[in-house]
């Protein structure tokens, strides 16, 4: 019998537009490893292209090189229905950057070795709305598009069908052969109709109550509702649209998104504030962090992993907490855990959590337990009267029963405090 055939590739690493390095893969193994170009190293001006791939001349080996860009990827469920329509094993991490990873999360764009993004074909098609509504409707069976159509090359994290395209005067358009997207579009998650509503009072709540959010909204495609957020790794200047690199908690950590939750070995509160602390993010963007605890817990949302929170770089050195982003309400459904992605203090089921646990929580990660009370004291004062003046707002033009319920479920968790 004749040995297996070894495929071997290469793809460059671009950030921020400019090429930093090379990914050189190996089917033998599933060997993949990243390294940094000299010139780029020799730059003044260089930045990691993560807090875990600090600068250096070495090849990273193919673990960490894995972890970081798997990362990128839609998870393994997701991989299984693409990988019929791309002709790729689930597993073959390099295969789906080769295909998806024209324009990724943060400022990150992997091109096979030798092409340039942005090559000069055309850079958008703007939908009509029938075209936008068939694609909506196609995600379930194409997620993320896909190869639906030469050029668009885009990927996602997360298991929610989603559509990553440009929303521009109440069009859809797709960005092709390199241009960034800026806006990620969600239609309801198949059995949870109500889950666009979900998230945008989620969302809206938080925004109220002080909590900086990346901005979001409903949209209505062919009589189809649909969530939209705006990307807060882009920004436009001088009406040119610039990507914001930015990282996760598990590419921070040089965990696997598929092991996310703190139960599975994810990042844990004290991990991710610890972090943030080696990587001098400020004492203010620290406590943020305990605030979306807080909240997170306040409207019973049990999916806040490493994943769900992330770091944004705004030049050598200016590293911010990421704005909020993918919170909703589980605890409104029945038939999803109810065991918090990371633990408070040490309690990882809901029904756990009481007021002295937040104390612990902050202990835990080397601060004054007082410091968390005060905040939970607060947020707790204000957020049952906020989300009802919400509710009322949202329902004369998006009405919906998932209000009241999230208004249960704060009811609730106030109650078990």
């Amino acid at each position: 019998m004749s040995p297996p055939q070894i495929r071997t590739g290469s793809l460059d690493v671009y950030l921020l537009g400019r090429k930093v390095g090379c990914i050189d893969y190996s089917s033998h193994r599933n060997d993949m490893r990243f390294t940094y170009d000299a010139e780029y190293l020799a730059s003044e001006d260089a930045l990691p292209l993560s807090y875990a791939l600090p600068l250096r001349s070495e090849p990273f080996d193919s673990e960490r090189t894995t972890i970081f860009f798997e990362n990128l990827l839609p998870p393994d469920q997701v991989r299984r229905k693409l990988g019929p329509i791309l002709h790729l094993s689930r597993h073959n991490v390099f295969g789906f950057l080769e295909a998806l990873g024209g324009d990724c999360a943060g400022a990150i764009s992997l091109w096979p070795h030798g092409e340039t993004p942005l090559s000069g074909k055309e850079r958008v098609k703007r939908l009509d709305e029938d075209d936008a509504a068939e694609i909506l409707g196609s995600l379930k069976k194409r997620p993320l598009y896909v190869n639906g159509i030469d050029g668009y090359r885009i990927s996602g994290s997360g298991a929610q069908n989603k559509l990553i395209a440009r929303i521009v005067n109440g069009h859809i358009e797709l960005p092709l052969f390199g241009a960034p997207s800026t806006h990620i579009i969600k239609p309801a998650i198949q059995d949870y109709e109500d889950s666009v509503y979900n998230e945008y009072f989620s969302m809206r709540l938080a925004e109220r109550l002080g909590l900086a959010t990346a901005k979001c909204g409903l949209m209505r495609v062919k009589g189809r509702i649909c969530y939209w957020t705006e990307r807060f790794d882009r920004e436009i200047v001088d009406g040119q649209v610039r990507r914001l690199h930015q990282e996760d908690f598990c590419q921070i950590c040089g965990i696997s998104g598929e092991l996310k939750y703190e139960s599975e070995g994810g990042p844990s509160f004290a991990q991710c504030m610890a972090v943030m602390k080696e990587m001098k993010i400020s004492l203010a963007d620290r406590l943020s962090f305990i605030d979306r605890m807080i909240f997170n817990y306040l409207i019973g949302n049990a999916d806040a992993h490493g994943k769900n929170s992330s770091v944004l770089y705004r030049g050598k050195g200016q590293r911010r907490l990421a704005p909020i982003y993918d919170v909703m309400s589980t605890a409104i459904y029945g038939n999803l855990s109810r065991v918090n992605a990371m633990s408070i203090g040490g309690a990882r089921k809901f029904a756990e959590v009481k007021r002295e646990r937040f104390g612990t929580m902050a202990q835990e990660a080397g601060m004054r337990p007082q410091l968390a009370i005060d905040r939970l004291d607060r947020l707790v004062a204000r957020i049952g009267s906020v989300a009802h003046a919400l509710s009322g707002e949202l329902s004369a033009e998006w009405p919906s029963d998932v209000y009241a319920k999230i208004e249960s479920v704060i009811a609730d968790q106030v109650e078990s405090l």
